[in-house]
């Protein structure tokens, strides 16, 4: 038994209730069933990865020898055993929904290739995830959520056409109508997760799916940093002044949310905070540079190690403010 149980047992009255649960957790040769259920559940998962990558990667192949009729059959049934197994077989169901989501993107993606549509990517990624989001949304998994934010995710990208350095450097300046319609996107896709769990209906098992808000958070605060960051080595307009107080608005209200609201946790903490970092350095880089002389890059080194030693302590309190919260919530449980 760990020393620390005998410890704590010694520190608590006699007769406290907590002591029987902890005892029995100790004393317990574990559950070597729970560990055979979850390598079988990781073993289906990467099997429905393995199925629909394959079958993606053959569409991609474009094989001139097969008919159309053979391969949109292929992949037409393919996604329909997907989708029976999971109303048939309960234990299944985790893994034949992630082969039927990724096989329904390779649909897609075979219907426009072989008719010719003339849709653009964006709608593509678009219908995917709205064709996809029926299933999701029933399955309660926090996995296919994370999923369905990359796909949308990916549309929002393919949206706005900038999907190299020079289009999102130089090119194709955007209005302010348009930048407020990114931000707002983004914003939308960073509260789906938060959306999923106040709905009884549709809330993952477990109560919060953690991973599928920090990968929608993580990507809508990528977004509003490098959406801020252009626009302030843009020219000095008050569109960039609007760009970059909202952006640092969205990444303040995230830092206030991940670390005060019921929604709390660390990783999101650490992800607002890196994003806070790069929104104050690209400012006193804007600032600093202009200067035109070789101190500059010297002064802006210090800045960089000083916001770097300052988000670290930052983070560390906020690391022992989350575990103070999380005990007290738990005692009072």
């Amino acid at each position: 038994m760990d020393s620390t149980l005998y410890q704590v047992s010694a520190q608590s009255a006699p007769g406290d209730p907590r002591i029987a649960p902890l005892y029995a957790l100790a004393v317990s040769a574990g559950a070597p069933a729970d560990l055979a259920r979850k390598i079988r559940a990781g073993l289906l998962l990467v099997a429905a990865l393995l199925v629909a990558s394959g079958l993606i990667f053959w569409v991609a192949a474009n094989w001139q020898a097969q008919s159309h009729w053979f391969k949109l059959g292929l992949i037409e049934g393919t996604l329909a055993l997907s989708v029976l197994a999971a109303c048939l077989w309960p234990r299944l169901r985790l893994a034949a929904l992630l082969c039927a989501t990724l096989v329904l993107g390779g649909l897609l993606a075979y219907v426009g290739q072989t008719y010719q549509t003339g849709a653009d990517a964006w709608q593509l990624f678009a219908a995917w995830a709205a064709l996809s989001l029926i299933w999701v949304a029933l399955a309660a998994s926090d996995l296919l959520w994370c999923v369905w934010v990359l796909i949308v995710a990916a549309a929002i990208v393919f949206w706005t056409g900038k999907l190299d350095l020079w289009q999102v450097l130089v090119a194709d300046r955007d209005t302010l109508p348009q930048l407020l319609l990114r931000l707002a996107l983004w914003l939308a896709l960073a509260l789906v997760p938060l959306l999923v769990y106040c709905v009884p209906a549709l809330r993952v098992r477990g109560g919060m799916g953690w991973w599928s808000q920090r990968l929608a958070l993580g990507v809508a605060l990528a977004a509003w940093s490098a959406i801020a960051t252009v626009q302030l080595f843009d020219e000095a307009t008050r569109q960039t002044l609007a760009a970059f107080a909202l952006s640092g608005a969205l990444v303040a209200a995230s830092l206030l949310v991940a670390l005060f609201s019921r929604f709390r946790d660390f990783i999101c903490t650490c992800l607002a905070t890196l994003a806070a970092n790069v929104l104050v350095l690209s400012l006193i880089a804007r600032w600093i540079f202009e200067w035109h002389e070789t101190e500059a890059l010297l002064a802006f080194a210090v800045v960089v190690m000083v916001c770097l030693g300052a988000s670290v302590k930052a983070l560390m309190a906020a690391q022992h403010y989350l575990h103070a919260q999380q005990r007290d919530h738990q005692e009072v449980l």
